[in-house]
């Protein structure tokens, strides 16, 4: 599909993946090793790539990512739903489509094909793809095609199946290796073909990384201290340091994060701190996500039932019995916090005192000790993350506070 372009947009499922969907389209998510925009360029090698999504978060992307996002493309070109990843049996269906067609797996709209730049009786609505209403009329004027692949409707998901996307993927990632970091000779490395350290990174003494159930990914430049312990599959992004602990199966970590204590099928979308002892487990946690020493989550009931979690203010059961918790951006925790199964925490939250929050959700700009929450004030909210942001060497810029402000004002 060399001759292509392709559009990544997101659908109106955007609100089930809260509180991280707030301040990221789906495309944007982290899972595996990759973002899910990055899979499809990887897949597909298009002419040229672009994205569709809702107009605060296109305004801050085309900042952050230096290119122009919300429009569309003149001539042939794939639109395909952000909450997607490829598939072997998918790309067959997608290189099949006609101009005007569109692959489905069953009733929800995949990725569907147009030559733009002519008069077409639904161009409006290809902008606001995530409002049900253009989302329907797109669905119902195109010929439809069958296609198989695993959509993502939840962000349990994405944690589940986390590992087996980091097998998937190693393959790839190893073959193009060309220079690898450092490891101290010191370091066990178990089944050492099942990793692959990048170029800039270091592994030091007493550092033990076990690849023998899947892969270990360490990203560039990024420091593996020593008494750090790496249970594969495993993915570390770029510039990350992991400071002792353990780092079991199936999590990621994106860049420029600091690990320390107990880590389980977890996924960091990166700038993340959770330097300290303390236990993450099943979970998704947003960017710029501060955990103090000791913060600890549970992801398994006592009595062994089924979880609920709230999605978009309504309980869901998930169907499974290990569900962590779920963190927005810029949302940090004392020392000491413990947080309850399934909670679900919003953007830019300040949780302090220690003890138990009991919540199944607290939302966004929430400010305080267990059963006692206050709203955040915006300014102060605001501050806080611009000193956050310094001291990773980031600018906390106008686009970014229009996002803190539209998500104030939504949940006010």
């Amino acid at each position: 599909m060399n001759n292509m372009k392709i559009v990544l947009f997101e659908d109106p499922l955007y609100p089930n993946f809260e509180p991280i969907s707030l301040s990221h389209p789906s495309f944007m998510f982290l899972y595996g090793t990759s973002k899910i925009y990055e899979k499809w360029i990887k897949a597909l090698k298009p002419q040229g790539y672009y994205f569709l999504c809702r107009k605060a978060l296109g305004e801050l992307l085309a900042v952050e990512m230096g290119r122009k996002l919300n429009i569309i493309p003149r001539g042939d070109t794939l639109f395909i739903n952000g909450r997607f990843t490829p598939s072997s049996e998918s790309l067959i269906t997608l290189r099949k489509l006609n101009p005007d067609e569109a692959a489905f797996v069953g009733d929800e709209l995949l990725a569907f094909r147009l030559i733009t730049g002519r008069k077409l009786p639904f161009e409006k609505h290809l902008l606001t793809l995530y409002e049900n209403d253009s989302y329907n009329k797109i669905k119902d004027l195109l010929k439809k095609k069958k296609a198989r692949t695993r959509s993502i409707k939840f962000l349990w998901d994405m944690v589940d199946n986390n590992g087996e996307m980091i097998k998937s993927e190693f393959n790839e990632i190893n073959k193009e290796l060309k220079n690898r970091g450092k490891v101290d000779s010191k370091a066990v490395l178990i089944n050492k073909n099942n990793i692959a350290i990048l170029s800039g990174a270091t592994v030091g003494p007493q550092v033990t990384i076990d690849a023998s159930e899947g892969p270990v990914i360490i990203g560039n430049n990024t420091v593996i201290d020593p008494l750090t312990y790496i249970k594969g599959p495993v993915y570390i992004g770029r510039d990350c340091r992991l400071v002792g602990g353990k780092i079991r199966e199936g999590s990621s970590f994106g860049p420029v994060c600091r690990v320390g204590g107990e880590v389980e099928e977890s996924i960091m979308l990166g700038f993340g701190n959770k330097y300290h002892e303390g236990f993450l487990g099943h979970a998704y946690l947003g960017e710029w996500v501060n955990l103090g020493a000791m913060t600890t989550n549970s992801d398994l009931k006592n009595n062994y039932s089924e979880i609920s979690v709230i999605v978009n203010n309504v309980p869901v059961n998930t169907g499974r019995i290990k569900v962590g918790c779920y963190i927005g951006d810029h949302t940090k925790t004392g020392i000491g916090t413990l947080l309850n199964t399934g909670i679900n925490i919003g953007f830019s939250c300040n949780l302090y005192g220690g003890g138990l929050f009991a919540d199944k959700a607290i939302k966004s700009f929430s400010w305080g000790t267990p059963g006692n929450l206050v709203e955040y004030r915006i300014d102060k909210a605001i501050e806080t993350a611009r000193n956050s942001m310094q001291r990773r060497k980031v600018k906390l810029t106008p686009r970014h506070e229009v996002i803190f402000k539209e998500i104030y004002r939504a949940c006010s």
